[in-house]
């Protein structure tokens, strides 16, 4: 690994302070250091190189803050599966795994290649253009605006469509069972079970109750009633959809790859981060 991304909050002191302790680590160890485009000033005093596309030319991408940011970060994935080692700086740091203490000493395996790294199933959504976006943790549709029931019609695989009347619906990855889906009673599932999970919010009619299938299936969702839909997509970027449209949804080409902390494991965190079980 020669090319080394940083991602990371610019408001955030905490960030600014850790990563430019990491740039200087870096640059001593012979590694370019790459920030995103808008770092431009901070690439000057670092002596970083900015980079357009973060995530396709670096060999590793380190993040700096909480889980927002990683979330953030698996946006910026495009044509390769950059490994993604998360320094937590935010409140839980479910993703985030590494201390800020350890920071250091994870890169240093990291770059050794010594460090252990598990796969995450990203989601990859084709909207009514044909464009693309991918979520690490859920898709959520929604009505617009105004608290209303909305009528969706689903289709998995080549089963018939059926109905959903509902305040919503959840569409997430096994990573992210534990955030949205989990707040509307949907299941805990753990991250190498592999699986596409609907979870209605406060349904009425159709589908009532949760539903994992395999992620080798396409999900379609027709807009059949509703007035100014909304499409949140991990939540931090909205997308506004006309009714009688469709979108589809099925696993992301490309994995995303974390480095995993070598003291907690999954249930570890579920049970002292998340206070989940």
């Amino acid at each position: 690994m020669q090319r080394i991304g940083l991602v990371l909050k610019r408001a955030e002191e905490q960030a600014l302070t850790l990563g430019e302790k990491i740039n200087r680590f870096l640059r001593d160890s012979g590694k370019e250091v790459l920030l995103e485009d808008y770092f431009g000033d901070l690439a000057k005093t670092w002596k970083a190189t900015v980079a357009d596309h973060i995530a396709d030319e670096a060999d590793l991408l380190v993040v700096l803050g909480g889980d927002g940011t990683i979330l953030r970060a698996a946006s910026l994935l495009n044509s390769k599966p950059t490994p993604v080692l998360g320094i937590n700086l935010g409140r839980v740091g479910f993703m985030t795994e590494i201390s800020p203490q350890d920071a250091i000493s994870e890169l240093k395996s990291a770059l050794e290649g010594s460090s252990v790294l598990v796969e995450r199933m990203l989601l990859q959504i084709t909207f009514p253009d044909g464009q693309t976006a991918r979520v690490l943790n859920d898709v959520v549709i929604h009505w617009g605006g105004i608290a209303r029931l909305i009528d969706l019609g689903i289709k998995m695989g080549n089963a018939r469509e059926f109905e959903l009347r509902a305040d919503g619906l959840i569409v997430s990855t096994p990573t992210g069972s534990s955030a949205y889906s989990y707040a509307a009673n949907g299941p805990l599932v753990h991250p190498e079970v592999e699986g596409i999970l609907l979870t209605p919010i406060c349904p009425y009619a159709g589908l009532k109750r949760p539903l994992l299938v395999p992620p080798y299936l396409q999900t379609e969702l027709f807009l059949r009633r509703g007035e100014q839909f909304t499409l949140t997509l991990d939540g931090h970027t909205t997308v506004n959809l006309d009714q009688g449209v469709s979108i589809q949804i099925v696993r992301a080409p490309l994995p995303f790859i974390m480095v995993q902390s070598r003291v907690h494991d999954y249930i570890d965190l579920l049970r002292e981060k998340m206070n989940m079980i």
